[in-house]
C-alpha cells in the first residue's frame, strides 16, 4: 500500500491554518490510494493515550519518537512550504532519508 507523511510546520501561531492545511492534504491523498499520516492525528492520539493512561501530557521527545516512528513506516515524504524553517520538520527529513523515503514538494 502507498503510504504518505505529511511534513508541515506546527508552530502554536498558526496552528488551526496548519490543521487545516494539512486535513485538506490527507484527503487529497486519500483520493489517490494512500495511507496518510498526518502529524496533527499523531498528536491528538498521543496526547489522548497519555491522558488516559498517565494523565499528564506527553513530553516534546515522546512527540518526537512517536512522529520519527510513523516516518519510517511510510515510503514517501510530503514537504509542505516551511519545512525547512522548522527544526522538526528537518528531524523528519533527516529520518526520511536514512530510511529512503521519496520526496514530494509542495509548490
Amino acid at each position: 500500500m502507498k503510504s504518505i507523511y505529511i511534513c508541515i510546520p506546527m508552530p502554536v501561531s498558526i496552528e488551526l491554518h496548519q490543521r487545516n492545511k494539512a486535513y485538506l492534504l490527507q484527503c487529497a491523498f486519500e483520493k489517490e490510494g494512500y495511507m496518510v499520516i498526518n502529524p496533527f492525528e499523531l498528536r491528538d492520539q498521543l496526547e489522548k493515550s497519555f491522558h488516559h493512561v498517565a494523565a499528564r501530557e506527553p513530553m516534546p521527545e515522546e512527540y518526537k519518537r512517536e512522529h520519527m516512528n510513523n516516518v519510517e513506516f511510510c515510503r514517501e515524504i510530503f514537504l509542505c512550504k516551511g519545512w525547512a524553517d522548522d527544526a522538526d520538520c528537518m528531524n523528519e527529513v533527516d529520518q526520511a532519508i536514512r530510511h529512503g523515503l521519496t520526496f514530494r514538494f509542495e509548490k
